[in-house]
């Protein structure tokens, strides 16, 4: 029943930002059928990283994956807009790259799809004949992970199912199955160029709040190890702890620390973006025909 309602629950969190996505493009493209304002294709590039309970560093380059996205822009006023878009990448971290935990020898993997919902400020309006500014921005998003690693054959296991950490049984009641599609906060800064009128070029540092430390699949506290066993069967024990697979092997407490309960997990992006202005003459609907139509028209002769 429970699996039923968070698969109702997850469904729902995807079509709402959808929907969000839907409205707010129909929204542009009408709005702009009567108003003079300027609609930005966005394309983006550039990596996407993790931190937390198996990163040792904040913010690092180290285990950086590609990113990529696309998007729209509706220039509001000479310094707001308004975007939304779609990123998709992927994140992982090792504990064999680790300064603190090599002992545990977790690791993770997730390929991650974001939908967001943003507006961004500029210091300085570039329409102005300033070719460049600064800016900030701000919002909201959706996003679906899914964690996964590799068991000792290399067969692809995904951890959310195990309940590694002893998620949904009767001894740990304060341990919940975590969502796989969740919301988010999207804030950062960033820098544009404008190349030309229509072309701009953009550098970005997006960081992301979330409210889930299960990003990883790490939390709280080891599982005791007989009662996961038992219950969630051989691959959940041995996928929860494996510093056994080390020469020499290590062994664990159930009682021990496996993750730092005190900070949720996040990922952000550093990206490149290149946006593409249409711009809408304004007037009613007809306007791009009447402005073909008086470009095609002879020239009157002149008595």
């Amino acid at each position: 029943m429970e699996t039923n309602i968070r698969t109702i629950i997850n469904s729902k969190v995807s079509g709402i930002s959808f929907m969000m996505s839907v409205i707010f493009v129909s929204a542009l493209l009408s709005f702009n059928i009567t108003h003079a304002q300027r609609l930005y294709i966005n394309a983006a590039g550039g990596m996407m990283n993790y931190a937390g309970d198996l990163q040792s560093k904040h913010f690092t380059f180290q285990q950086a994956h590609l990113a990529l996205g696309f998007g729209l822009s509706y220039k509001l006023t000479g310094h707001i807009y308004v975007s939304t878009n779609y990123m998709f990448g992927k994140v992982n971290a090792d504990d064999k790259y680790s300064t603190d935990f090599k002992k545990r020898n977790l690791n993770f993997s997730s390929n991650i799809q974001e939908g967001n919902l943003v507006i961004e400020g500029d210091i300085f309006d570039i329409t102005k004949n300033i070719p460049a500014t600064l800016y900030i921005f701000g919002g909201a998003g959706a996003y679906h992970f899914n964690p996964y690693t590799f068991d000792t054959a290399r067969n692809k296991v995904f951890l959310q199912p195990l309940g590694t950490e002893g998620q949904d049984l009767p001894q740990y009641p304060e341990r919940k199955k975590y969502s796989l599609t969740q919301f988010n906060l999207v804030y950062g800064p960033g820098i544009k160029y404008a190349i030309t009128p229509q072309f701009i070029f953009a550098f970005e540092i997006g960081f992301r709040t979330l409210f889930t430390d299960y990003l990883d699949d790490v939390s709280t506290t080891y599982p005791d190890q007989a009662v996961l066993l038992n219950a969630r069967g051989p691959l959940a024990a041995k996928l929860s702890f494996r510093g056994d697979e080390l020469n020499p092997p290590t062994t664990i407490r159930s009682d021990r620390q496996r993750g730092n309960t005190g900070r949720n997990d996040t990922y952000y992006f550093c990206i490149f973006k290149l946006s593409y202005g249409l711009h809408f003459e304004g007037g009613s609907g007809r306007h791009f025909s009447s402005k073909i139509r008086r470009q095609s028209e002879c020239p009157k002769k002149v008595l």
